[in-house]
């Protein structure tokens, strides 16, 4: 007798929908971090640790909720972990000192670290044709809930700026959400069917050691690693590069090359609005047009396409810097979601695939880690460039997705062939099928 809910005609509906909101409470938190650590007289330092320990912290225990959800299943853990980020959400909105903003944060990175469970639910539910498919729908409800949430945000910061009161609201309606998303999981959403061995291991240096030395999987690491470090450089000096360039753009009469933390707070809703555009915009190719792409050009080729198209993109936003031409940045900023768009679900669908079956959850949350790094480290790199020049974190970024295209490129002449036929980690589905369209 089952007592779990019954099955949905459309799992992945469920999963869209849980992710976007348990992202969009997680979005809504952060245009008031800068207001949260300026009350507590936080260094600008300290500002940047309170924003890069929730990555850190996915990078760290990605790949272990993961491999959990191979060994108890997909379900518990994604209900689990929206409960826990409520918590965190809680704690956040009662917060009066950096030491519980920091205890805040850290627990939504524990907890927001079981995305990867979701990747891998996706991987259960999917055939491997339309595993990219699926993993779009994941970067949707990304796009979506990173957008609509700061910018939500980004409209409250409006009442709370000059505030002697910290804003508790937030905190409590991103809990909220998180919460209502752990309960339409409970109610709504199946554990689907794993292949993962009863006696396996939760995670260990045995599996991250195989990871790496298996061609396939570490050259797609690397390449998530790449793409999500350029775009994450990308998020962190666009408002800088605005009020340097165009500062009438962001609500300034004069640029601005060393901002103050008040003039970038100021200059925060023009940016997500900016921002808002490119989410929607990334968000529709993922969620619609990659259904169509995958089909006709095939992953391996996306995956190539995608980073070389978000590299022009940010090239072009450069030349702009130089220029003084916003018109420029404006086409880069409408090229660059496609870039994005194609980049994401590509490579999460060819990592799925990669892995073996009864590992989906641990290799797709190592993959989760590579990003989470990449966000991690992407900022502060992305600041040093900027101090020789606004527009120079925009050519570096370019150069690195160029090797990231080449990288590709030389993946899909090693094992283009192999993932275009449908194979598996170990190649049989692949030579099987090779031999049916024969």
């Amino acid at each position: 007798m089952n007592s779990g809910p019954k099955p949905a005609r459309s799992p992945l509906l469920f999963i869209f929908l849980t992710v976007f909101i348990d992202l969009l409470g997680f979005g809504i938190v952060i245009p008031l971090l800068p207001i949260y650590s300026k009350y507590f007289d936080a260094s600008e330092l300290e500002l940047g640790l309170l924003f890069s320990c929730f990555s850190g912290m996915q990078f760290l225990f990605a790949p272990l909720w993961g491999r959990i959800s191979d060994r108890i299943g997909r379900r518990p853990v994604l209900i689990g972990g929206l409960v826990g980020t409520a918590i965190a959400y809680l704690l956040f909105a009662r917060a009066t000192s950096m030491a519980m903003l920091y205890a805040a944060r850290l627990l939504a990175g524990f907890f927001g670290a079981n995305i990867s469970s979701a990747q891998a639910y996706i991987a259960d539910v999917t055939t491997e044709k339309d595993r990219a498919k699926g993993m779009g729908l994941i970067g949707a409800a990304f796009g979506l809930g990173f957008t609509f949430g700061p910018l939500l945000g980004g409209l409250l910061t409006r009442h709370a700026a000059g505030s002697t009161v910290l804003p508790a609201m937030p905190g409590y309606l991103a809990a909220a959400l998180s919460l209502s998303a752990a309960l339409f999981g409970f109610l709504k959403l199946p554990e689907p069917v794993r292949h993962a061995a009863a006696a396996s291991r939760i995670f260990g240096v045995a599996q991250l050691r195989d990871a790496f030395t298996n061609g396939r999987i570490g050259v797609l690491m690397l390449l998530n690693f790449m793409n999500l470090f350029a775009f994450s450089c990308f998020e962190a000096m666009f408002t800088r590069f605005g009020l340097a360039r165009f500062p009438d753009k962001f609500g300034l009469d004069r640029p601005i090359e060393k901002a103050s933390l008040d003039q970038v707070l100021d200059a925060a809703p023009y940016a997500g609005t900016y921002l808002f555009a490119i989410g929607i915009i990334s968000a529709v190719i993922q969620g619609g047009l990659i259904r169509r792409l995958v089909p006709r050009f095939g992953e391996t080729k996306l995956a190539i396409a995608g980073p070389l198209i978000l590299g022009v993109a940010l090239a072009i936003i450069g030349v702009a810097g130089g220029l003084l031409s916003w018109p420029f940045v404006i086409v880069g900023c409408l090229v660059m979601p496609l870039g994005f768009g194609l980049t994401n679900p590509s490579v999460a669908g060819l990592i799925s695939r990669a892995s073996p079956k009864d590992k989906q959850g641990a290799y797709l949350g190592m993959s989760q880690s590579a990003a989470s790094l990449a966000r991690v480290v992407g900022p502060p790199v992305a600041g040093i460039f900027f101090a020789m020049g606004p527009s120079k974190p925009f050519f570096a970024s370019a150069g690195v997705l160029a090797v990231a295209g080449v990288i590709a490129a030389t993946y899909r002449r090693r094992y283009g062939r192999t993932f275009t036929d449908g194979a598996d980690a170990s190649g049989t589905a692949g030579a099987e099928a090779a031999a049916n369209l024969e």
